[in-house]
């Protein structure tokens, strides 16, 4: 790749040039995944495009797992990276997402502790946890981590791309990689707080499935108030997530957080999605 001085439309490349000349560090959208001829050979790499040029991060300089499906699985999500070669009649400029990993988690992991709320980037999601950026950090965060009360599927509560605050719940920066753990819940007002003074032992409540492991069926009573419920004995049994029901409480059990209850009947079909009248 021909490195060429800049001969047109400065403004647009200012700011890849001075990437490329003091390591300033860039953030763009990840796009796709292509594979380019680098060093005659074919290499898969990840894509930004920014201010119309297109930015291409060889896989090894991804800080991932070098395999196309892990690059691809974050598409969609801000990524940071140091520009280190310029072709400026193609348009393209080849750059490095660990080396502004590697400069950002040296200049700012230093600056927090244990108990900071931070402000974390979602770069993938999973069916049981979520891969986030802190300072260049990617830490995952596991499912019973992301909400209060019971979490199906996290991508009903984040997605790729989204920036949100999280705890830092443990933070070792001198071994390599960096050990982190985050929560996002603790970043969030906790509603079991006030469920001694809103439910009562005995009281049926109207609350929506969400969840239907083998060991019985959680119920939201309120955005992040769960209750768990043993699978009824009822002669024609059909519910599904996102039905609405009818649910007496059994026991509360504030220290642990965890409310159980016993399904009484079904009041609505399908409604994931419609409010609860207990908020």
């Amino acid at each position: 790749m021909s490195m060429n001085p800049v001969t047109y439309d400065e403004e647009k490349w200012r700011d890849i040039y001075a990437s490329r000349q003091s390591e300033r560090i860039l953030t763009g959208l990840l796009s796709a995944v292509e594979k380019h001829k680098l060093n005659d050979q074919q290499i898969d790499c990840g894509v930004v495009f920014y201010n119309g040029i297109k930015v291409i991060i060889p896989i090894s300089e991804m800080g991932v797992r070098e395999d196309w499906r892990v690059v691809r699985s974050i598409i969609g999500s801000e990524i940071d990276f140091i520009v280190k070669g310029i072709d400026v009649e193609e348009e393209i400029a080849v750059a490095s997402r660990k080396a502004a990993q590697e400069l950002r988690t040296r200049l700012e992991l230093p600056k927090h502790n244990v108990g900071d709320k931070v402000m974390v980037r979602v770069v993938a999601v999973g069916r049981d946890r979520i891969r986030v950026d802190l300072y260049g950090v990617e830490v995952i965060v596991p499912k019973n981590e992301i909400e209060h009360g019971y979490v199906a599927n996290p991508a009903e509560h984040v997605q790729i791309g989204d920036r949100v605050p999280a705890i830092i719940k443990e933070l070792e920066i001198m071994t390599d990689p960096p050990k982190i753990k985050l929560s996002l819940k603790d970043a969030k007002p906790d509603p079991f707080i006030n469920v001694p003074n809103k439910y009562r032992i005995g009281g049926e409540y109207l609350a929506t499935v969400t969840g239907m492991p083998q060991y019985g069926v959680f119920v939201n009573l309120e955005q992040g108030v769960s209750a768990l419920c043993p699978y009824p004995r009822w002669s024609e049994f059909d519910l599904e997530v996102g039905d609405m029901v009818l649910v007496k409480i059994r026991r509360i059990n504030q220290g642990e957080r965890k409310i159980v209850g016993s399904l009484v009947r079904l009041i609505r079909k399908g409604v994931l999605d419609g409010p609860n009248p207990n908020r």
